[in-house]
């Protein structure tokens, strides 16, 4: 149940990324792209949501149990340690994609962004 549940979430995620790519170059060409938009900050949101809920359990939810805060203390310093890791991560995938020259190409303009000057 659990993989099919996670092969139906990977799926739905690059779902866009498929669809945009009409060749298998052009797809391999943006996988650096999607690490670095859409999967990078994803897992910092999860990490930032896993910090506030460990704070919030050593502050209230555990406040007289010694047990619980030295979990819940454990769980927080743990996630700042994600928070570093992340951040290591995204510099080497923009390292790599820079000096190789693998930025991807960009989303095409909506005529909104044409129309007001937002499109690079």
């Amino acid at each position: 149940m659990k993989k099919s549940l996670f092969t139906l979430f990977v799926s739905l995620l690059l779902l866009p990324h498929l669809t945009f790519a009409q060749t298998a170059q052009l797809l391999l060409e943006n996988i650096p792209k999607f690490i670095s938009n859409v999967l990078i900050p994803f897992l910092f949101g999860m990490a930032f949501l896993v910090f506030v809920y460990n704070i919030i359990r050593y502050f209230v939810i555990g406040g007289s149990n010694e047990k619980e805060h030295d979990n819940a203390k454990n769980l927080a310093i743990y996630s700042v340690a994600a928070f570093v890791f992340l951040v290591i991560f995204w510099g080497i995938v923009n390292m790599l994609t820079n000096s190789l020259g693998l930025e991807g190409e960009d989303q095409p303009c909506s005529d909104y962004q044409k129309t007001f000057g937002n499109c690079p």
